[in-house]
């Protein structure tokens, strides 16, 4: 499996960790040889995780911690580099240790959330129906029902009309759907349906008068007015067919 690219979160929030989780900060300079997960060890109870991120104590001044000239040999007669630079490599192992549970406590935060956007993606829009009030958002609608799904999306399908038609055709259960401009700044959604009674039409009227609303509000562009209508295939008159002044014959 290729987890470049893949953040450590990722891909330890598909499996269930039991053991205490010890995380390592080897600072981004690793990022050039290796991928976010440099290694994972087993350790007893615990799992040991070195990652290829800057740590607090990376993001921290050095001179909070070390004399910038600690490693020079410039006033100094028989200066002993070698013993200096164990030194130095023994207290940044220290001040490592001392930051370790600072970085695993910050990490944990980050898969806890990386868990609870998987349960999120599990769940789809329903997750977000939850925050939805029940009391104001239930609706006997089946075209608004139906649209509600969307609502996570509405920012990105807002103005898109073209998409809309698209979707509209699917929940009304038509073939066709047109958008004619009827004047400056206004359009009519012309939507065919062929073979309604006049119960029928009128129940569907009713029913598209309160999608319109709902249209409005979250997904029909703010700068133009819309409306609609229903229609029916152009069809020759004959007497004693159901004709509706409006839907399928007009004056």
């Amino acid at each position: 499996m290729n987890t470049e690219g893949i953040k450590a979160e990722t891909l330890l929030s598909l499996y269930d960790i039991k053991e205490n989780l010890n995380v390592i900060m080897e600072g981004v300079f690793s990022r050039n040889y290796s991928e976010d997960i440099i290694h994972i060890e087993h350790d007893n109870d615990s799992v040991n995780l070195a990652l290829s991120r800057n740590g607090l104590f990376h993001l921290l001044p050095e001179g909070l911690f070390f004399d910038e000239k600690m490693l020079q040999n410039v006033e100094k007669r028989g200066f002993d580099f070698k013993s200096k630079y164990t030194e130095f490599k023994k207290q940044k192992k220290e001040i490592e240790l001392f930051f370790q549970p600072f970085d695993t406590a910050y990490f944990n935060l980050n898969l806890d959330l990386e868990h609870k956007l998987n349960h999120v993606t599990e769940m789809g829009n329903d997750f977000f129906m939850e925050f939805l009030d029940n009391s104001e958002n239930e609706t006997s609608n089946e075209y608004i029902a139906a649209l509600q799904k969307m609502l996570p999306f509405a920012s990105q399908m807002k103005g898109n009309v073209a998409l809309l038609v698209d979707i509209l055709k699917n929940v009304l259960s038509v073939e066709k759907i047109k958008v004619r401009e009827t004047a400056y700044f206004s359009s009519r959604f012309i939507i065919y349906k062929d073979g309604l009674t006049k119960a029928e039409y009128h129940a569907m009227d009713y029913d598209l008068k309160q999608l319109f609303v709902f249209l409005r509000h979250w997904f029909l562009p703010v700068e133009r007015e819309y409306d609609y209508r229903i229609k029916s295939n152009p069809q020759p008159f004959i007497l004693k067919e159901s004709l509706i002044l409006d839907y399928n014959t007009y004056l």
